[in-house]
């Protein structure tokens, strides 16, 4: 890649990439061209012109029309700050959808609201980095999902709630680990089973009667969760979750190949500090992306031979690009569409961009920008707005002691004829009444007004499930807190006394153990 070395530490690498992604924020906005009403990723208190995607690639949008000169009197991300503050943005990224105008950084959806990173899905709900699934709510990381609620980290699932780590899993609640299996309740790394109570043999009867109870009684719920939490703390943790892979470290790794400080990856192969991502070859610092030959990229779809590039997609050989689509060989760019040899929006030969690119290096190399992934200041969103904030989260007074951005914008409280407490709801489904729809709920936790939209309400009486008493932001992010730190620890494997690395902590009280060991435990 011919860069220079990175002087930041790897977390606070992928801290500012993360800065640079709004996947849980929607607001209401207007195209800056047709004027319509549109949702967009960017609140309407920013300044930031933005676009409907039938404005965006029509002719009306040009984005060369903003291109500037290079000024080597002064530093480049100054420049690139200035031109880019002018350029229209896409005000929402969801291709090739219906009825999907709540999805973000998606495609190929049908029916789907509120989510985001979702690719081929059709009535998936609240959900975050799903593939391939139907008649989901609240999932995070899962793929090939039907009829399932509040799960993580789980594939091939069906008609079943509470899922963590759960593959090939059917009829099941509560569950962490478990495969191959039909019919578990509150079970721990089970293989190949059915019918079970907490990791005891049960008659299908017992398991379904059950499962109604904890979907009816909140106080049976709680009670049974405190058993099922302390037989999941008494058994072993594998040290590291992965799945056909071959000189790896990390977690939650699947079908990957010298995948180093890796989480949550699938299909890499040769790549390093790779976090969120999805058939990566020869990829470093990268973050939710896909694609090959990559440096310090965020919100990368099928991209080659880029370098600190953000949702770009479709292209090749890009540097310091956002938002493009379609183009190559460009530097320093916004918006472009099908574009080639642009450096800041400036259409040049391709005997002038490649004089011109490593003069640009050179001078970066002096001011010391060169090798470094857009500085926070520039991020669209405030901190706030981020995924930053969900791994690295911070205080307002954090944030702006560091010069970076916050938001302070409050989206309008719901349209509604009627206001209560959600803990006010009938606890079972079937006496919640349609007027529901038509509510604002204060939630237990913040006290914070979200809605129940038609399909969500649909949702959960096909499921027998009460209705949420958080918000849908509250639900994700104590979804994020089930997940282990993206940090690699020395420990030994508390059966055989291997060295292994793990993302169980020292100060963890887990048992941790090697694959090898942990399979002997639980096949």
């Amino acid at each position: 890649m011919n860069v220079p070395a990175p002087t930041l530490c790897p977390d606070c690498r992928n801290q500012r990439r993360m800065a640079f992604r709004n996947d849980q924020n929607y607001y209401k906005n207007i195209c800056h061209i047709c004027e319509k009403n549109i949702i967009s990723i960017y609140s309407p208190d920013k300044t930031i012109p933005v676009l409907c995607s039938d404005c965006f690639w029509s002719d009306k949008f040009d984005p060369l029309e903003y291109g500037v000169d290079f000024d080597f009197s002064r530093p480049f991300f100054e420049q690139y700050g200035e031109m880019r503050a002018g350029v229209p943005r896409i005000a929402i990224f969801n291709t090739q959808s219906e009825n999907s105008d709540f999805t973000v950084h998606s495609s190929k959806n049908r029916n789907c609201f509120m989510a985001s990173s979702l690719v081929d899905c059709e009535d998936v709900h609240y959900s975050d980095w799903v593939m391939q699934s139907r008649d989901c709510i609240d999932l995070l990381f899962c793929t090939h999902m039907e009829m399932c609620y509040e799960c993580v980290f789980s594939h091939n699932c069906s008609h079943s709630n509470y899922l963590e780590l759960c593959s090939n899993v059917a009829e099941s609640f509560l569950c962490f680990d478990c495969r191959g299996s039909q019919r578990l309740v509150a079970c721990v790394s089970i293989r190949n089973r059915k019918n079970h109570i907490l990791n005891q043999p049960a008659s299908k009867e017992e398991c379904l009667s059950t499962i109604k109870k904890l979907k009816t009684d909140p106080k049976f719920f709680a009670d049974f969760k405190k058993k099922y939490e302390d037989l999941k703390a008494s058994l072993p943790k594998n040290a590291n979750w992965m799945l056909n892979t071959q000189n790896c470290t990390g977690s939650y790794i699947i079908n990957s190949k010298n995948a180093k400080f890796a989480f949550n990856v699938e299909d890499v192969e040769d790549a390093r500090y790779i976090y969120e991502s999805k058939s990566v070859k020869d990829g470093y610092d990268v973050t939710r992306t896909l694609g090959e030959f990559l440096y310090e990229t965020q919100g990368i779809v099928d991209l080659s031979f880029g370098k600190f590039c953000n949702l770009t997609y479709h292209s090749d050989n890009m540097a310091y690009c956002d938002n493009c689509q379609n183009s190559s060989f460009s530097f320093g760019c916004v918006g472009l569409k099908s574009h080639k040899y642009c450096i800041l929006n400036k259409q040049y030969s391709q005997d002038e961009y490649r004089q011109l690119v490593p003069k640009i290096k050179e001078h970066m190399n002096k001011t010391g920008e060169y090798g470094e992934f857009f500085p926070f200041k520039l991020s669209p969103f405030g901190y706030n707005e981020t995924k930053a904030q969900e791994f690295y989260p911070l205080t307002r007074d954090e944030v702006l002691k560091r010069g970076w951005n916050w938001s302070d914008y409050e989206t309008p409280p719901p349209d509604t004829t009627k206001t209560i407490p959600a803990r006010r709801l009938p606890d079972d489904i079937k006496d919640v009444p349609d007027d529901i729809l038509y509510w604002a709920l204060e939630s237990d936790l913040s006290g914070k007004p979200f809605k129940i939209v038609p399909q969500e309400l649909q949702f959960y009486r096909k499921k027998g499930l009460p209705i949420p008493h958080l918000s849908p932001k509250e639900r994700h992010k104590n979804r994020v807190a089930l997940l282990n730190s993206r940090k690699l620890y020395d420990r030994k494997c508390d059966e055989c006394q291997t060295a292994i690395k793990t993302t169980y902590g020292p100060d963890h009280p887990e048992k941790v153990f090697c694959e090898e060991c942990y399979f002997k435990a639980v096949y």
